[in-house]
């Protein structure tokens, strides 16, 4: 006993109940910065747009109505363009035949994707 109390003064006073810190840590913890939107004024903030667009749609994330109108407006576009590069059977024309076959790969992943996730939805109920 006597050997404790000669090292009390060098030790840290004891803590009472009313010293003690609670901390609470929530289960589920939120990300303070989720996925931000850029903006689109800037270059860089549109073309980021653009490729979140194309990866929801080749990702088969986006409702059918969508995609839809994405093969009427661009994917028409696109064929009606490839076509007149084919027919006029000029080679300088490919490069632009593979920058117009850029939407057409994109529409057509999104498809492909968009069947798969529905065939998987149908075989769970």
């Amino acid at each position: 006993m006597r050997d404790n109390e000669e090292y009390d003064p060098y030790l840290p006073p004891k803590r009472s109940d009313k010293d003690r810190f609670i901390v609470e840590i929530p289960l589920e913890s939120k990300t303070p910065n989720p996925d931000r939107l850029p903006s689109g004024f800037d270059l860089i903030q549109s073309i980021g747009l653009e490729g979140r667009a194309f990866r929801g749609i080749a990702g088969g994330r986006i409702p059918w109505w969508i995609l839809i109108t994405g093969w009427v407006i661009f994917g028409g576009f696109a064929l009606l363009t490839l076509s007149l590069s084919i027919t006029s059977g000029v080679l300088s024309s490919l490069p632009f035949l593979l920058i117009n076959g850029i939407p057409i790969v994109i529409l057509w992943r999104g498809t492909a994707a968009k069947f798969t996730v529905d065939r998987h939805k149908s075989k769970r109920k």
